[in-house]
């Protein structure tokens, strides 16, 4: 079942928020990245990524102009004293000190970026001395070599960032329960009003409106596709019309409320009578879906999480999904889980801990041709096993199976 609105404000459903202790988010979170620097002995990090920035100092202003145009930069000390350069001397209950853009970029600062890397290298030393070791996220290439020019040890900061995000506290749960709880209103929003004669632009403009009117922040991808265009995946929404017996396929891609994110995928019919190929084709990414989360539990490899994973007929195999599994938190991270097929490009190997939130993930669709199918679930990792998170269920239609139908599944 897809849920219902608590309440609708002008025609857009807004959930009620749940409280969360916002004192006890920030300090786990802070205090996740602290333990990564300790362990690498790490005396300073940069932080440039607009999700990091959300996740250490909770700050969330001009995140996607952030994300090509590098105004901010957080400097976190092993010690946990946050200053943010660029923050135009805003009072923010995460950030200790402020101080003007380092206008690390062409745009902020010209050009020719030596006079700005200068500045930023000097701010640097004032922060821990030369000769320090400095963890620093992705930059123009000029600041790294300053930095190594004058004495610093640098290495990556990225996967510090993502070690500490990986592990969710009780208030992040919280956040992600509810950010799915939007997600599938949104999905519920867009499944009741698709039909035949609309776009698919606008029925993936309902889930930016629900996210927003919900205080969320926006949506990483234009996953949507209907009819001939649900196969192969990848294909974004369009200018395309609905046509009465299509399937709509969406993957929601959603940074919601609180900066958390929900990454479910759906297919429904438009209409009351899949075809043949559409049953089969439903039938199979469920399957997939609920095969791969029941192998989920703490202690699990990801490679072991690979070699077990669901197994489809061949014709199936070459239009598979990205990965079968991946973490979410604030937006996709590690881990990534490869296919068995990728293993040796694409693979590598960890463990499944306690407090990891997986999506585990579907497409299928034929190399001949035919309607595709996208689904996907988010599950935590608990102490005993994995608790699913999304709860919005599937299309009885699409899962009762023709007579003829056979299932071709591999052991």
């Amino acid at each position: 079942m897809f849920v219902s609105p608590v309440r609708s404000d002008h025609s857009v459903p807004v959930l009620s928020r749940p409280t969360i202790d916002m004192a006890a988010l920030r300090a786990y979170r802070l205090g996740r990245l602290l333990d990564q620097l300790a362990d690498q002995r790490i005396d300073l990090a940069v932080l440039i990524n607009p999700v990091s920035l959300r996740y250490v100092a909770d700050w969330r202003e001009y995140a996607l102009f952030q994300s090509h145009l590098q105004t901010y930069t957080l400097f976190v000390t092993a010690d946990g004293a946050l200053t943010l350069f660029g923050a135009y001397g805003r009072d923010h209950p995460g950030i200790d000190h402020s101080g003007p853009t380092h206008g690390l970029n062409s745009f902020d600062g010209g050009l020719d970026l030596a006079p700005k890397t200068e500045r930023f290298v000097a701010d640097v030393i004032d922060a821990v001395g030369v000769g320090a070791r400095v963890a620093v996220e992705h930059v123009n290439p000029e600041v790294t070599l300053a930095l190594a020019a004058a004495g610093f040890d640098v290495i990556d900061a990225e996967p510090l960032v993502e070690a500490a995000r990986s592990v969710k506290s009780a208030e992040e749960i919280v956040c992600l329960r509810h950010a799915v709880a939007v997600a599938e209103l949104a999905l519920a929003t867009m499944r009741e009003t698709a039909r035949p004669g609309m776009t698919e632009n606008q029925v993936f403009a309902l889930l930016h409106q629900v996210n927003i009117a919900n205080d969320g922040d926006w949506i990483e991808g234009r996953m949507l596709s209907s009819g001939p265009r649900t196969n192969p995946w990848y294909q974004q929404a369009s200018e395309r019309v609905i046509e009465a017996g299509d399937l709509v396929a969406v993957d929601t891609d959603m940074v919601g409320p609180f900066g958390y994110s929900a990454d479910i995928s759906r297919t429904w019919l438009v209409g009351d009578r899949p075809s043949r190929d559409q049953r089969d084709r439903y039938r199979r990414a469920h399957e997939e879906i609920h095969h791969n989360a029941a192998l989920l539990g703490p202690g699990l490899s990801f490679k072991e999480l690979s070699d077990k994973a669901f197994r489809h007929p061949e014709e199936f195999v070459a239009r598979r999904y990205a990965c079968l599994a991946h973490g979410i938190g604030m937006t996709d991270e590690y881990p990534r889980i490869a296919y068995r097929q990728d293993w040796d490009a694409l693979g590598y190997d960890g463990v499944v801990v306690p407090g990891m939130v997986l999506t585990v993930e579907s497409f299928v669709a034929s190399d001949h041709g035919g309607p595709g199918v996208k689904l996907e679930d988010m599950y935590l990792i608990t102490d005993t096993g994995a608790e699913r998170l999304s709860t919005v269920g599937f299309e009885a239609a699409l899962l009762q199976a023709s007579p003829e139908m056979s299932r071709e599944v591999a052991p």
